[in-house]
């Protein structure tokens, strides 16, 4: 029974580190916000943009891996050429 209870919360631990996400940064660009985990990172895209009625380009965009590790300036072109 000891032993079930340690693998279950060995298990718990693993899945912990890989999927809750931290926030690591935001930034100067008018609010980009972003959270990152080992498997994924979460942008909250709050950029100033005139190409946008409101002048600002707002989205939330989950990268998983491998596009987690890429830069905010990579993953802002992947966007664009999306958009």
């Amino acid at each position: 029974m000891k032993k079930l209870i340690i693998t279950i919360s060995i298990i718990l631990l693993i899945l912990l580190i890989l999927f809750v996400p931290l926030p690591s940064g935001m930034y100067k660009d008018g609010g980009t916000k972003e959270y990152s985990a080992l498997t994924y990172k979460i942008v909250k895209w709050h950029s100033i943009d005139s190409r946008y009625e409101s002048g600002y380009y707002e989205n939330t965009s989950v990268y998983w891996f491998p596009d987690n590790f890429k830069s905010i300036g990579e993953l802002w072109d992947m966007e664009m050429q999306e958009n």
